[in-house]
């Protein structure tokens, strides 16, 4: 299997979890722990766009 295959395939069995875990209740803890990793995920992601921006504001 090549490279793109594989990545292929991997993106969309992520995709088909996060939608089985947002058809979750709310309350379960599976749904919770998801929501705390997105929202933990998307703070490294503004702090890293922050950073790129404040190095590349400098040029």
């Amino acid at each position: 299997m090549s490279a793109k295959a594989w990545a292929i395939s991997a993106g969309l069995g992520a995709a088909a979890g996060m939608v089985a875990v947002l058809m979750m209740p709310r309350n379960n803890p599976t749904r919770r722990l998801a929501a705390k990793a997105a929202n933990k995920v998307e703070d490294v992601a503004w702090k890293v766009s922050d950073s790129l921006t404040d190095k590349f504001s400098d040029l």
